[in-house]
């Protein structure tokens, strides 16, 4: 399959294209020039966008401001238009599927503190996919527009989506980096390990739904978010916990 990454040159790009690549032709799209071999696009650029996805069997949409403390103009160009720019290219080029880096952020207003990475230990909750949005920051709010905008293409549009509320990755492979901090008890409940980062995405490129939404996070003991739907419509199965880091 021919596969597109926006935003290659991150954290989950460069897991994406190592993982993704023995398995798929990746084509790599970035916002600057880099050490690799890539198409450099403004995605919030409609213009420079046209053309770009031809020849492709399906997108990967990672490109956007990641930060929860994001401003309103950055979280508009970056992650609204361009999002709605990325499906609109995808329409036009014919690409049959595009796989969304959404956000846990969609839902932290249940269960987070002030903070946006300080899970709140009073609230005992297990969240579902069904449950409505409540985000807790402008970044938030905008990979939830996102993913309305992705019902809208895959319903009127045909084409095929898939949303997926990333849980917590980092450079390193391991949920200690958080061990003593503020943010520990969000760590241990959203870690995503790199090996079912990948094969989350592996199997949403395979998925012949016509729009999805899944939790990507480990197995871990503390999760807040009820994987079942996940497990039964992506057959995504994590295997790492991140509770086995803790008691190693």
């Amino acid at each position: 399959m021919k596969v597109g990454i926006t935003g290659a040159e991150g954290r989950i790009g460069g897991f994406l294209r190592a993982g993704l690549g023995d398995r798929h032709e990746i084509h790599s799209f970035t916002l600057t020039e880099q050490e690799f071999e890539s198409t450099v696009v403004d995605i919030s650029d409609a213009d420079a966008m046209s053309g770009v996805f031809t020849g492709l069997d399906a997108v990967i949409h990672l490109a956007g401001d990641p930060s929860p403390s994001g401003s309103w103009e950055s979280m508009l160009n970056n992650n609204i238009i361009g999002t709605f720019n990325v499906l609109e290219e995808a329409r036009r080029a014919g690409v049959g599927k595009v796989v969304f880096a959404s956000t846990n952020h969609t839902q932290h207003g249940e269960t987070m503190t002030d903070s946006p990475d300080e899970l709140d230990m009073s609230k005992h909750v297990m969240l579902r996919l069904g449950d409505y949005f409540n985000p807790s920051s402008i970044y938030g709010a905008s990979k939830a527009t996102g993913e309305i905008y992705g019902r809208l293409f895959a319903r009127h549009h045909g084409v095929k989506f898939v949303a997926m509320r990333i849980g917590a990755i980092g450079d390193e492979d391991t949920p200690l980096t958080a061990a003593g901090t503020p943010s520990e008890d969000y760590v241990r409940a959203m870690f995503l390990s790199r090996r079912d980062l990948v094969e989350a995405f592996s199997l949403a490129l395979e998925t012949e739904r016509e729009f999805t939404v899944a939790y990507i996070i480990s197995n871990n003991g503390r999760r807040i978010f009820d994987m079942r739907e996940t497990n039964e419509t992506l057959g995504f199965y994590p295997v790492d916990d991140a509770e086995r880091f803790f008691s190693s």
